[in-house]
């Protein structure tokens, strides 16, 4: 039952409209706050260079913002998991 729950919870949360670029600048221009619109042309980049790597079945493409640049390598797998687990 808890279980039912919380995928009854991420569904609705995936499922809610997103503002798109245009509206977040429109709501920017009436705030001037930017932040926002800022954020996500560093995810739509990050998305764009991620999709542009050609990683070998069994690898996936990792991206890690350092200073101001976004760094993409391919990393296997088992590596992920070795990182994540923090061995």
């Amino acid at each position: 039952m808890r279980g039912l729950v919380i995928l009854g919870v991420a569904l609705l949360v995936g499922c809610a409209p997103v503002k798109t670029l245009e509206e977040l600048e429109i709501a920017a221009l009436q705030s001037g706050d930017w932040s926002a619109v800022e954020m996500r042309e560093k995810r739509l980049a990050r998305q764009k260079q991620r999709r542009g790597m050609n990683c070998g079945s069994g690898a996936m493409a990792v991206c890690v913002d350092r200073m101001h640049d976004v760094i993409c390598e391919c990393m296997s797998r088992q590596d992920m998991e070795y990182m994540l687990s923090g061995r």
